[in-house]
């Protein structure tokens, strides 16, 4: 569950428990694939060359869903009043996307925890 499919309706509460339960479920996956990227790049590279490359690209996907969250949030109504205006109808929304980069946050945060941990895990 993420942010767009909590409704306004609901108690605080409800929909912060709703938002930590979704972003914990998307860093458990991210911790799944920033320890299997770990891995399996050993079979490639050093422990250190394989847990700080698997860092960095937790770290390109973390950095890549922040930035276009936050340029959903704040261009989000524009960008629907423009397709509006024009006209054009491509089925983005300022919610849809406000939910695909918040999965991609929270699996990049994941992510990086868990290379951080295999590094240690490793002896790095």
């Amino acid at each position: 569950m993420t942010d767009s499919s909590v409704p306004s309706s609901r108690p605080r509460a409800e929909r912060y428990r709703a938002l930590v339960v979704g972003a914990l479920r998307w860093v458990a996956v991210g911790a799944v694939l920033g320890t299997g990227v770990s891995l399996a790049l050993l079979t490639i590279w050093s422990p250190k060359g394989a847990t700080d490359t698997a860092f960095a690209l937790g770290a390109l996907v973390l950095g890549f869903g922040v930035t276009a969250w936050s340029s959903a949030v704040g261009l989000g109504r524009t960008i629907e009043g423009m397709q509006e205006r024009l006209n054009v109808s491509s089925g983005w929304t300022e919610a849809s996307a406000r939910e695909a980069f918040f999965v991609l946050s929270w699996t990049g945060a994941g992510w990086v925890v868990a290379a951080a941990l295999t590094s240690i895990a490793l002896g790095v």
